[in-house]
């Protein structure tokens, strides 16, 4: 009886091992990679650009609603916590640069936006999806995702619910 339950035993202890080994692997935070794009003026700009404070990078592009839905929120966060946080805009498209250009202008976008480059961003590609935000700390540290449109309140949550774990913080978000 014994030997007829232990390689069940066995078997659902290494299921259970593998799970937990998958989840460390992937949780975040990991340093964030040290990245540079093209804004849409044709100037460089690295993350390690923004060291020392909050990085909300979002992928987002023209043609996904969602996105379009969360612009207003990105654009009043980045109003609002202007002298912590830097929120920075990933193109994720192939649509003309004037075309890019246009569109942000007509909607009022006050924060930086970058093209997508040839090469995937590790650790924050391949996406799950449109519109894609992720959290670096002022330490360059990847540290939260979240898929789909974001508030403002959500953008608040995570960077309380983040301060903690980092040395340096924002003191007023």
């Amino acid at each position: 009886m014994f030997l007829k339950t232990f390689p069940r035993a066995a078997r659902k202890f290494a299921e259970w091992l593998a799970i937990v080994v998958c989840l460390l692997l992937w949780t975040p935070t990991t340093n964030a990679v040290e990245f540079e794009l093209l804004d849409l003026g044709g100037d460089r700009h690295r993350l390690s650009d923004f060291r020392g404070k909050w990085v909300v990078i979002n992928f987002w592009a023209t043609w996904c609603g969602p996105c379009l839905k969360e612009i207003p929120e990105l654009i009043t966060f980045q109003s609002r916590y202007r002298s912590e946080v830097v929120v920075v805009g990933v193109n994720f498209e192939n649509t003309p640069l004037a075309d890019v250009k246009e569109f942000v202008a007509s909607s009022g976008i006050n924060y930086l936006v970058l093209r997508i480059g040839k090469e995937p961003l590790i650790p924050f590609e391949p996406l799950k999806g449109l519109p894609s935000t992720f959290l670096v700390s002022p330490k360059a540290e990847y540290l939260d995702v979240v898929v789909g449109a974001v508030t403002v309140a959500e953008l608040e949550d995570l960077i309380v619910q983040h301060r903690g774990r980092t040395a340096h913080s924002a003191e007023t978000v």
